[in-house]
Formats: C-alpha cells, sequence, structure tokens
C-alpha cells in the first residue's frame, strides 16, 4: 500500500466541484466539551441542509442484541502507525489504549508502517468490537478483552470491515490496494472475493436495504463512489467524485457522508449528486475513517501530513456540519477505523433479527 501524498491545495478537494479545500491550522492537545469549541475556527457548513441526518431504522427489527461493554458514546479509533486501538470518552479525552500481537509492533512515535496496523473496525451483533488486522481480524468483548482472532482470506491491509443487515462481514483494500471486496459469513467463513471495476477501495458502507456503496480512488483528482447490489454486488450505479474519497458512511434521507481527505460532504445516494452539505475545518487534512452517532453527529480523523507521521487530529460536528469537539495533535498515528459505542446503524453494527 502506498502512502498518501499531500496533495496541494489548488487540486480542489471538492465533491462534484461543490466540497472546500483544506489547510492546516495550529494543534491543540485540550480535548474539547461536546457543548461547543469556542475556540475553534468556523466551518463552511450550508444553512440550507436538513437536520436529520442520524440512523434511520425505518427496516430495523427491533434491537435485542446484549449490551455491549463498550461505553455507549464512547469513541474508538484503530491508529495504524500506532499498532493500538484507542478508546475515548463523549469528550474526546483518553481513557485507555490497547494493542493485540495481530496489530504490529508498538514503536516509539510515528510508529509503524501504516500498512501493517488495525485499520477498519464494526461492532458485532453481541456488541463486540471487530478489529481488521492485516492477516486477522480480531474480535474484542470489552476494551483489551479478547475473544478470538479470525484469519482473512488473504493477507493484506484491509481499510474497512463491516456487517451488512444480515451479519455478513464485508472488507475492502486500500489506498494502493487492488479491487477486490471479500464476503465472509457472520462466523467469520470465507465466502467469496467481488471484484469492482477499480481498485484502492477505501470506503464502504450499506443503506437499509443491505445494497453497498463502495469507494474507490481513481488518481487524477478523481474517485467513484459505486452503488452495488446486496447480492451479486454488482454495481446499480456510480457517483462521480472529484477529489480523493476516503470512509464512507450512509445516514438517514438516502445521503452518504464522506470524507475527502481535507473535507467531509454530505451527497445524496440517488442523483443528483450535488452535495448538499460540506464541512471542514483549518486543521482538517486528510480525513480518513468516518462514522456517525444515532444523533447524527459526524467522527472523523485525518492524516495530517499525508502519512500518518505526525499526529492526527480528531474531529465531531453536528448534523447541521457546524464543529462540535476537537481533539488537536492527539496520541493517534495513522487512523482508519471509527466506531461510536452503542450506536446502531443501517450497516457496520448488525443487529439480529
Amino acid at each position: 500500500m502506498r502512502e498518501r501524498i499531500h496533495a496541494p491545495a489548488a487540486l480542489g478537494l471538492v465533491l462534484l466541484a461543490t466540497l472546500g479545500a483544506c489547510s492546516s491550522g495550529d494543534a491543540s492537545n485540550d480535548p474539547v466539551d461536546l457543548g461547543g469549541d469556542s475556540s475553534s475556527t468556523d466551518t463552511s457548513a450550508s444553512d440550507s441542509a436538513p437536520a436529520d441526518t442520524g440512523a434511520t431504522t425505518d427496516t430495523l427489527e427491533p434491537d435485542t442484541s446484549p449490551p455491549s461493554k463498550f461505553a455507549k458514546g464512547h469513541v474508538f479509533i484503530a491508529g495504524s502507525r500506532n499498532a493500538e486501538v484507542f478508546e475515548l470518552d463523549d469528550k474526546l479525552a483518553l481513557v485507555t489504549r490497547w494493542t493485540d500481537p495481530s496489530f504490529g509492533a508498538v514503536l516509539p512515535a510515528p510508529g509503524q508502517d501504516l500498512a501493517l496496523g488495525p485499520a477498519g473496525m464494526a461492532f458485532d451483533a453481541s456488541g463486540n468490537l471487530v478489529v481488521a488486522g492485516v492477516e486477522k481480524f480480531c474480535v474484542f468483548s470489552a476494551p483489551n478483552v479478547l475473544v478470538a482472532c479470525h484469519p482473512k482470506v488473504k493477507k493484506q491491509a484491509t481499510e474497512n470491515v463491516i456487517f451488512d443487515i444480515e451479519g455478513n462481514i464485508y472488507s475492502t483494500t486500500s489506498t494502493g490496494g487492488t479491487n477486490e471486496i471479500h464476503k465472509y459469513a457472520p462466523d467469520y467463513k470465507f465466502v467469496k472475493t467481488f471484484s469492482m471495476p477499480t481498485g484502492n477501495l477505501t470506503g464502504v458502507t450499506c443503506d437499509p436495504k443491505g445494497n453497498l456503496f463502495i469507494g474507490s480512488q481513481l488518481g487524477g483528482g478523481k474517485s467513484a463512489i459505486y452503488h452495488v447490489d446486496k447480492t451479486t454486488l454488482t454495481p446499480l450505479a456510480t457517483i462521480p467524485v472529484t477529489g480523493t474519497v476516503e470512509g464512507l458512511q450512509y445516514v438517514d434521507g438516502d445521503n452518504i457522508w464522506a470524507a475527502l481527505q481535507g473535507t467531509v460532504a454530505r451527497v445524496p445516494a440517488t442523483p443528483p449528486y450535488a452535495a448538499v452539505l460540506t464541512t471542514s475545518d483549518p486543521g482538517l487534512a486528510f480525513a480518513v475513517p468516518i462514522t456517525i452517532d444515532e444523533a447524527g453527529n459526524v467522527y472523523t480523523a485525518d492524516y495530517e501530513n499525508g502519512s500518518g507521521t505526525a499526529p492526527a487530529d480528531l474531529y465531531v460536528f453536528g448534523p447541521d456540519g457546524k464543529l462540535k469537539a476537537s481533539r488537536k495533535a492527539s496520541e493517534v498515528y495513522g487512523p482508519f477505523g471509527i466506531v461510536i459505542g452503542g450506536t446502531r446503524l443501517p450497516c457496520g453494527a448488525y443487529r439480529p433479527k
């Protein structure tokens, strides 16, 4: 996997020519209360965006799963260079961090090569946290409490792992990776590898019907989001993206939050595909993972200098795109996966029928 190269702002990290370019700002180690960050600069959010962008539950069965031992509202982030998973509270203050041999070697900052560490994460039907390493999926019942590690079909960096509405597991490749999507049964038995039209598969999410959306970096300042059938993974539509797409998260209203390095944007999952909301912050550079909580707040973390060798900045934006919290120059190096404890999503946090 190649390292991420800092693209100049002139490339216009924009979605369908509507997104703002990134810039750099001062960093602070102080966690900021979710009630507001008075020291932060204004975002570029549109005032006309609808307020209800939380997780939809219209087609989901009641949640009958056991209570998770991962604290509700806490933020969990995989640091690929740290070889660790971090737990932060709802104010982005560090709670704990842990590692596993499958994550690589814990080294002095900036740590190991970003291709060697933990990446995509998701909660399973039992509320366990599933972390994708290079060779295994490792399941934790609580922070630093390992249940088991399951072998992957192929040794490769895995930027995303999600559960669909039936409990099947999908994993993507990453920047510099192949066009492969691997499917596993709920018991982690390998089912099939599907091929997308292009590679560099850096984002995946799905709607309440189980159809997937898969982000692919095409190069030359272009990307695509493939809307694919839940059974055959045949592309149903292609959403064109100007910029370098990273993480994706489906939200209520048939929209997708997309991390586009220097900004995050919400774009309709059906035509027309023009972004309805964009937001950023002067310190947000190379946003990679993205997720939401049940209130619709958007969580992301950045790669700073593009290779993860500088400490990441962490952000929480409201459904309206306004900055709610940040932790700048955090302990995390090379953030990939990000999930929120207790959050029930249409895809990525499966709940049984």
